[in-house]
């Protein structure tokens, strides 16, 4: 795992051997940069089930201005930390270690970029994120929501967000999500 472009490109970051954690890959992770593009900059960022941080660590190397990294276990989230440390990120940096659904609650204000990956197999997920994301209104109104998943996978998007993209990347799918409301 290593940043790909930015302040810090080609450091390499911190992960560990782990089955329930699967990194976003680096193709991935720079396709899916380069959809976003310049708009990274200046923005505030979550990222949610951010396993060891490669999302929002990316973010904050291409000019996003802060993340919030939410990671509900333990071991996991120092990782996340070291890595932060590694490329002296924290000051734009903060990590929750909780589980995501009761975390978000806590935040205030919107984020122009929210980062999310479930995992897989818990398709439940996708539907009680996204639901507590607009409960709590934590997207910016022309924020944008990227979801990690697999690429089979039969999710329905609630009706609060709109699908703007979907890319297909090996086993997996990046779909971008706007706010129904939002004109953009």
């Amino acid at each position: 795992m290593r940043i790909i472009a930015g302040k810090n490109k080609g450091k390499r970051l911190k992960s560990l051997d782990r089955r329930d954690v699967r990194p976003t890959s680096d193709r991935t992770k720079e396709a899916l940069f380069n959809i976003l593009g310049p708009d990274v900059v200046g923005t505030r960022c979550l990222d949610l089930y951010a396993g060891f941080g490669g999302l929002g660590i990316e973010a904050i190397s291409r000019g996003a201005n802060e993340v919030t990294f939410i990671e509900q276990n333990k071991q996991i989230a120092k990782t996340i930390d070291q890595n932060i440390a590694s490329v002296s990120y924290q000051d734009q940096s903060k990590v929750i270690v909780d589980d995501v659904l009761k975390a978000l609650r806590r935040l205030r204000g919107h984020f122009e970029l929210i980062f999310m990956d479930p995992p897989y197999k818990e398709i439940e997920l996708y539907t009680k994120t996204l639901d507590r994301i607009s409960q709590y209104n934590l997207l910016h109104p022309t924020g944008i929501i990227i979801v990690e998943h697999q690429a089979k996978a039969d999710l329905d998007w609630p009706a609060d967000y709109v699908v703007i993209k979907e890319r297909n990347y090996g086993k997996s799918t990046l779909t971008l999500l706007r706010g129904a409301s939002d004109n953009g």
